[in-house]
C-alpha cells in the first residue's frame, strides 16, 4: 500500500513539473511576428485583392490575393463582359445580383473600359498668386511635378494610366488645399471624372471597382483599345451601351506644361492637343 502510495505521489509530482514547463513555454516563448506569418501586405497593398487574411496580432498586417493570382485564366479575351463578381464572360447575361460594369480590351494587362463616357477638357482653370493680386497661371500652362513630358516614342514614354491618374489627382489636391481663401480655380476634368467614378447600376459597390480604382489611360494603352475596339464596340451593343465614338479621346499622357497626348479612335492617329481644348472623349479604364 505504502509503495503505491509513492508511486502515485512520484506521478503526481511529474505531471505537476510537466504542467508548469508547458504554461512556461506558453508564456515565456516570443510569438512569431505577423511577418513571420507571412502578413506582409498592407491596405494599400490589398485595395484591389479579391481575398484578403488579416493578422490576429495586428489587424493592419494582411496578405491577399488578387483575382489573377487566384484563377490566373479569368481575365478572359478582348470584347468579354467584366461582371460585379470579377469575372469575364463572352455573352451578356442579366442578373439582378451581378451586374456588368465593363468591358475587357486588353486580357494581358487585365485592363477593361467603363460603360460610362463624358466630352470634357484634359484641364482648365487658373492658380491665383496673391502677391500680384491676379492669376499667374492657368492650367494649360502648368507643367505637372513627377508627370513626365513625353516627346517621342509616346507609345513606350512615361507610366502606367493608373500611376499617371495619381500623380495628377495628387497635385490637383495640393493646388486646392493651399488656398485657403478657394480663389484656385484648376481642375483636372479628365483625370479627375475617371479617378471619382464607379458604376452606377450595380447591386452593390465592391472595393475593387470603386471609386478611386478607375484612372484615365495612358496613349500606349489607349492605342490597345483602339486595336480591339470592334470587339468591344461588339460588347458594349450587347449592354445596349454607347459604343467609342470616331472622334479623339484624351490619354494622361503629358507633352509638355501646354499639351497632353490624344488617339483618334477613328483611324488610331495620336497628336497633341492644348490641355484647355474641349471635345475630347474620356473613358475610365480599371485595372481587374
Amino acid at each position: 500500500m505504502k509503495k503505491n502510495l509513492l508511486i502515485a505521489g512520484a506521478m503526481l509530482l511529474i505531471l505537476t513539473a510537466f504542467s508548469v514547463n508547458k504554461v512556461q513555454a506558453q508564456t515565456c516563448v516570443m510569438p512569431p511576428s505577423c511577418e513571420d506569418l507571412g502578413y506582409t501586405m498592407s491596405s494599400t497593398d490589398c485595395a484591389s485583392a479579391e481575398k484578403i487574411l488579416k493578422c490576429p496580432h495586428d489587424q493592419s498586417k494582411m496578405f491577399c490575393l488578387t483575382m489573377a493570382e487566384i484563377d490566373p485564366g479569368s481575365s478572359g479575351n478582348a470584347g468579354d463582359i467584366l461582371y460585379e463578381d470579377h469575372t469575364t464572360r463572352a455573352d451578356y447575361v442579366y442578373m439582378t445580383d451581378n451586374r456588368a460594369i465593363g468591358v475587357v480590351f486588353d486580357p494581358v494587362n487585365r485592363l477593361a473600359i467603363a460603360l460610362d463616357e463624358i466630352r470634357t477638357y484634359w484641364a482648365e482653370g487658373f492658380i491665383y498668386n496673391y502677391l500680384q493680386g491676379g492669376f499667374s497661371k492657368d492650367a494649360e500652362n502648368n507643367d505637372i511635378p513627377g508627370l513626365m513630358n513625353c516627346t517621342d516614342n509616346v507609345l513606350t514614354c512615361g507610366k502606367s494610366g493608373k500611376e499617371n491618374t495619381a500623380i495628377i489627382m495628387a497635385f490637383q489636391t495640393k493646388i486646392q488645399n493651399s488656398d485657403a481663401n478657394n480663389k484656385n480655380t484648376i481642375y483636372y476634368f479628365a483625370a479627375n471624372y475617371c479617378y471619382t467614378y464607379q458604376p452606377s447600376s450595380v447591386s452593390s459597390v465592391k472595393s475593387w471597382f470603386a471609386a478611386g480604382q478607375w484612372f484615365l489611360p495612358n496613349i500606349a494603352e489607349l492605342n490597345i483599345l483602339y486595336q480591339n475596339k470592334d470587339k468591344v464596340n461588339a460588347a458594349l451593343q450587347k449592354l445596349n451601351r454607347r459604343a467609342l465614338q470616331s472622334d479623339y479621346y484624351w490619354s494622361s499622357t503629358e507633352f509638355s506644361g501646354y499639351d497632353a497626348w490624344r488617339l483618334r479612335m477613328y483611324n488610331g492617329s495620336t497628336g497633341i492637343n492644348g490641355k484647355n481644348a474641349n471635345g475630347n472623349y474620356v473613358r475610365p479604364v480599371l485595372a481587374f
